[in-house]
């Protein structure tokens, strides 16, 4: 399926044919890199629904299972709708928008609260935000009201976000500084930034570390990788047919042969539901989603831009239904399995089984 594209249990992200022990050889790289990064990229796009418009930043590399999933992650947090990373080598290797603040290492290594901001203001002058929570969130924000420059941002790390929040942001509108904003992090989720915006929080940006990186409370995708079919040479003949295979252990079952997953929207353009089915049907009115691209392991289509993926995802995700991308009990996206897979699978399981 071309990345950035919604997919469901029970559905394939990928199919390969070649040679039984080279496609077997993949097997373990294909497994983690397509279901990390679609895991994080489900999480990010929940995170961005749940701000409701602000912006969300990936700021999780320091919580991240390693240095390259933290690099992975950035990337798949950016596709799945986050603004960009704190992670300086996934801007540079992937072009992500970068972005951060003071460290709290930084305001305490100066003898000054203030002193601290005045030098990070000079260091980086078109980019001044600051973390005023090292301290005294409310004391801070007056000193920043009395700086000589006019922040971007200050970044709240802690306490009542959104008491917190509002009271900087009443001091900041008193003083003028309409335009700074307000970024919070700290252990944040999609079910914490929907609590924040439900009280009325003024804020900006959302800066998600843990929850993000980790995938917190679904830490990994179940994806599989089965044999479902073989050719072998026709007994007595040239001729090589498929023999189909599939797994019948419990609750663990696969459907057998080359699949395709075809996709019906509606008259509106939201997607009404999937089907199931083997390679070679076909569905009046239907979108098939697995592609090829790749042939006699050469590239058949170029690598689409992360901003092309990016914004494939937003387009495809506004034509979910409402109930589908609710973040607590959502509706179950339908997917139909055609008569002629289930017809194949029962065929497969009768040759199969005793």
């Amino acid at each position: 399926m071309p990345e950035g594209t919604p997919v469901f249990a029970g559905e394939p992200l990928l199919r390969v044919t070649g040679p039984m022990i080279e496609a077997q050889i993949v097997e373990t790289y294909l497994l983690a890199t397509i279901t990390f990064q679609t895991m994080i990229a489900t999480k990010a796009a929940r995170l961005v629904e749940a701000s409701q418009g602000r912006g969300v930043v990936d700021f999780g590399t320091r919580r991240a299972h390693g240095p390259e999933a933290g690099v992975l992650a950035a990337r798949a947090a950016y596709l799945g709708g986050c603004l960009g990373t704190s992670n300086v080598e996934a801007g540079l290797r992937f072009g992500i928008p970068t972005f951060g603040t003071i460290a709290h290492s930084f305001i305490m290594a100066h003898h000054r609260e203030e002193e601290a901001f005045q030098e990070f203001a000079r260091l980086f002058p078109e980019n001044v935000i600051l973390l005023i929570d090292t301290y005294d969130t409310l004391r801070a924000v007056e000193k920043v009201v009395h700086m000589d420059c006019r922040p971007k941002g200050v970044r709240l790390d802690s306490g009542n976000l959104a008491e917190l929040s509002q009271e900087v942001r009443r001091q900041l509108d008193a003083a003028g500084l309409h335009e700074t904003k307000i970024y919070v992090s700290g252990d944040l989720d999609e079910f914490a930034i929907t609590r924040l915006l439900a009280q009325d929080a003024p804020v900006d940006f959302f800066a998600v570390g843990t929850a993000l990186v980790t995938s917190k409370d679904a830490p990994a995708l179940g994806g599989v990788y089965k044999l479902v079919e073989v050719y072998e040479q026709e007994a007595g003949g040239t001729r090589k047919l498929p023999r189909f295979t599939a797994k019948f252990s419990a609750d663990k079952y696969t459907y057998p042969g080359s699949k395709q997953v075809f996709r019906s929207a509606g008259a509106g353009g939201l997607y009404r539901y999937d089907v199931l089915a083997c390679a070679g049907e076909h569905f009046e009115g239907t979108e098939s989603l697995l592609q090829q691209v790749m042939q006699n392991g050469r590239r058949t289509c170029p690598s689409p831009s992360l901003d092309t993926i990016r914004e494939r995802v937003r387009r495809n995700l506004a034509r979910l239904h409402p109930t589908v991308r609710e973040l607590r009990d959502p509706a179950t996206y339908p997917v139909q399995v055609s008569r002629q897979l289930a017809e194949l699978l029962e065929q497969v399981r009768n040759e199969t089984l005793p």
